[in-house]
């Protein structure tokens, strides 16, 4: 199959006062970027549990689950795969996100469970991701819910009129997403990344945030991406509360990719310029981009990918339950 790896089978996560003035002082005081660097980092045992109870009938099965990356800012190491099926390694052609393969080995009904166990290091992001040029042309063009129509068009032209520089207009753009919008999972369409929807509502929760963020930035000709993955609690151990979140990096050139984090910047305004170029360790990277499209599937594009997907006779099987825990590992920092 394009893009598999074989492996062998078997067993082996309004702008209110404060947030102006914390904009006014702190992202005003910023103008250029220190290179990357990070300081606090935490280190994870983490265990992935995916159960899915297979229909009667069915001809065949396949599942895709999502392998955690290493990046400057972190480094994932796939530890051991439980699994009475066999599979393979591969990525998305585009994004180059890893993913395992799973192919049920023999017809029938009946659980399944797979479980993964990795050792992550995450480290703080204080600065820029460097990024050898050219920018991939995937992370200049909008694509799926992530649209640039005349309103688009018109935000981001009025939020950074006057400005020349790449990273004052990414600011002034960071800006104008924390005025406009609010988080709020109230009512629906919120929590899928939907432009026209965060625009016209002005609420949501992170992938309405950074979604419309990267809109903008793209409409300015900012290359911009996505980026999905899922908190940590700051607690030593226990389980991974919130099935994800994501944030957005935008890339200025001759510096490199920064991330901003919108939606922790609404929530704690007084981190609002933290956020813009800095993110907390407190986090784990699942993968990049949108309407990814994985390896032999057969179904549409997944809008993002942060958990397992399944397809049973070629047709997507939702019916699958995720569990993921973790433990810290104190001084267990590896290269």
């Amino acid at each position: 199959m394009s893009g598999i790896k074989r492996l062998s089978p078997g067993r082996v996560a309004g702008l209110s006062g404060v947030v102006a003035l914390a904009l006014a002082l702190g992202l005003a005081a910023w103008t250029r970027p220190k290179p990357a660097e990070s300081s606090a980092l935490r280190t994870l045992e983490l265990t992935e549990a995916v159960r899915l109870r297979l229909p009667p009938e069915r001809r065949d099965a396949r599942l895709w689950i999502p392998r955690l990356p290493s990046d400057p800012f972190q480094s994932a190491e796939l530890l051991g795969v439980d699994s009475p099926w066999p599979h393979q390694e591969g990525a998305d052609s585009e994004f180059k996100n890893p993913v395992l393969y799973f192919e049920a080995a023999s017809s029938g009904s009946g659980k399944v469970e797979i479980t993964l166990r990795y050792r992550v290091t995450r480290r703080e992001q204080r600065g820029p991701e460097p990024q050898a040029e050219p920018v991939p042309s995937v992370f200049l063009r909008p694509r799926g819910l992530v649209v640039i129509d005349d309103e688009i068009r018109r935000i981001a032209r009025e939020a950074t009129r006057g400005l020349r520089e790449p990273l004052e207009k990414a600011r002034a753009l960071y800006r104008a997403v924390l005025g406009r919008m609010r988080y709020d999972t109230t009512g629906e369409g919120w929590g899928r990344g939907d432009v026209a929807y965060a625009c016209k509502v002005g609420k949501g929760n992170c992938t309405d945030f950074h979604s419309l963020f990267i809109a903008l930035a793209m409409a300015e000709g900012i290359p911009a991406r996505f980026k999905m993955g899922y908190p940590v609690p700051e607690a030593a151990e226990g389980p991974v509360l919130k099935p994800y979140h994501c944030w957005a990096e935008f890339h200025v050139a001759g510096r490199g990719w920064l991330p901003v984090d919108i939606s922790e910047a609404w929530k704690h305004p007084a981190k609002a310029d933290y956020y813009f170029g800095g993110l907390d360790p407190n986090r784990v990277l699942v993968s990049t981009g949108r309407e990814i499209l994985l390896p032999g599937q057969k179904g549409r594009a997944l809008n993002y990918l942060v958990r397992p997907y399944a397809e049973i006779d070629g047709k997507p099987f939702y019916e699958i339950e995720l569990e993921r825990r973790y433990k810290e590992i104190k001084g267990g920092e590896r290269p």
